[in-house]
């Protein structure tokens, strides 16, 4: 750790190497400015300025003419006041009179200011415009380029931008790839791949950044692993629980029918006992089912599943002697746990059968929404007792209020399955075509 560089440090010779660079372009310019002016390919800032005086010199001459004006200037020749020749453009008038009236004016520019002089040889006044700007030497380049600064110093900062965005663009990358060794250290624990390849970095906050998700990732497959042996044990403890009570129960099972057997004036007693076992054994079996809900895969409700589920209410219905009406068959793209939902569906019509007349209609209904899909299921029977509606799916509460072993499991587990699959368990009584309960399993989407 004490080795590693900080991120300051990566900033700071970024900060340093662009300090460097600005300083080299700014020689870089300077010399190669000279290098142009030295070698005769441009004319320094202030030579039209030096060689005004040339041209003072020239006009008042008596063989002078208009050709002995250097390209680099623009002039206007007055004779007698009268204008003879122009090449100043109309917008800089005020200016010649300025320049008329005191010999000399400015056009103030940041680069590249105009110079008016008036230049006079008897009647005749000659007034010459000039830029203070480097001046290409060559009179047909002039002609393209008249301000060789806005030209020259643009390129320089182009050359300037480029280094810069070079030197960024090395920085970004190296910042890129620190901050990717974490993306993909984070990845790998969202995908709950904990045994991957752990990142290094150079630099003390990345590789703490690093070492804390390491500590993570360890700290998390130690939670799984541990979640998992506790769930194993669990699964393993109710399947051992349910063998070993299903021995016994066969054991007082066959006592009692013998006990029937040979005693009549107990039968109606050993027939009670008989249906507490029966009772028992069933929700055992329960028990077994719900202890592999939770890890179950998931799949779309399509008409197969539809048709499984159907089946199971059907044989439970045939076998109790209750008619199966189907409202509803909507099949839909919601994943859910096709075993798990069974399971639900069969104690619902089994909590509806036991608390209707046989012979009677248990109705069941899929319907697909928008944001949800819903399976009903309603019998004909007497319907929620509203003193105990709110809490009907609470263990141990049920609508046999005259069994001395009042158990609620069924709408208890259905409540659990619901849980594990985004759903919510809806109760209520109806009135609206006969008396019955109608219980809902609303399923987001």
């Amino acid at each position: 750790m004490g080795n590693k560089k900080s991120l300051t440090y990566l900033i700071s010779r970024f900060a340093i190497l662009e300090l460097f660079f600005v300083i080299f372009m700014i020689l870089f310019s300077y010399i190669l400015l000279n290098v142009l002016i030295n070698t005769g390919i441009v004319y320094p800032a202030n030579y039209a300025e030096m060689n005004s005086d040339t041209v003072k010199y020239e006009f008042l001459k008596e063989d002078w003419n208009i050709d002995k004006i250097p390209f680099f200037y623009e002039y206007q020749l007055r004779d007698n006041g009268e204008i003879i020749q122009n090449t100043i453009d109309e917008r800089y008038n005020q200016k010649i009179s300025e320049a008329l009236q005191k010999g000399k004016s400015l056009n103030d520019k940041i680069i590249g200011s105009d110079v008016f002089k008036a230049l006079k040889n008897g009647n005749k006044d000659l007034i010459i415009k000039y830029k203070i700007c480097a001046i290409p030497t060559n009179p047909n380049v002039y002609k393209i380029i008249r301000n060789f600064d806005l030209v020259y110093f643009p390129s320089m900062f182009c050359l300037w931008l480029i280094g810069f965005i070079y030197l960024i663009n090395n920085l970004t990358r190296k910042l890129k790839s620190e901050i990717r060794k974490i993306s993909k250290s984070n990845d790998n624990i969202e995908k709950l791949q904990l045994e991957f390849e752990r990142e290094h970095s150079d630099y003390a906050e990345i590789s703490g950044v690093l070492d804390s998700i390491d500590s993570m990732a360890r700290s998390l497959k130690a939670s799984l692993e541990k979640q998992w042996n506790m769930q194993m044990t669990q699964k393993e403890m109710i399947e051992s629980i349910t063998h070993d009570v299903r021995t016994p129960i066969t054991l007082i099972k066959g006592n009692i029918e013998l006990l029937k057997e040979d005693q009549e004036n107990v039968l109606e007693r050993a027939e009670d006992a008989l249906n507490g076992v029966e009772r028992l054994e069933f929700f055992l079996k329960k028990l077994n089912e719900f202890s592999d809900l939770m890890q179950a895969p998931k799949e779309v409700v399509s008409r197969e599943v539809l048709d499984d589920w159907i089946k199971i209410v059907t044989s439970i219905c045939k076998l109790k002697g209750f008619s199966l009406s189907i409202l509803s068959y909507d099949t839909s793209n919601i994943k859910l746990d096709k075993n798990s939902i069974s399971i639900a569906i069969q104690n619902l019509v089994n909590n509806a059968i036991e608390n209707s007349s046989v012979g009677s209609t248990i109705y069941i209904s899929f319907y697909d929404d928008i944001d949800d899909y819903t399976i009903v299921v309603r019998d004909q029977g007497n319907g929620f007792n509203n003193d105990i509606l709110y809490d009907i799916r609470e263990k141990y509460v049920s609508m046999k209020m005259y069994d001395n072993n009042i158990h609620g499991l069924g709408l208890s587990i259905v409540t659990k399955i619901l849980e594990t699959n985004k759903g919510q368990l809806l109760l209520k009584n109806y009135d609206d075509q006969g008396n019955g309960a109608e219980v809902k399993m609303v399923f987001k989407k």
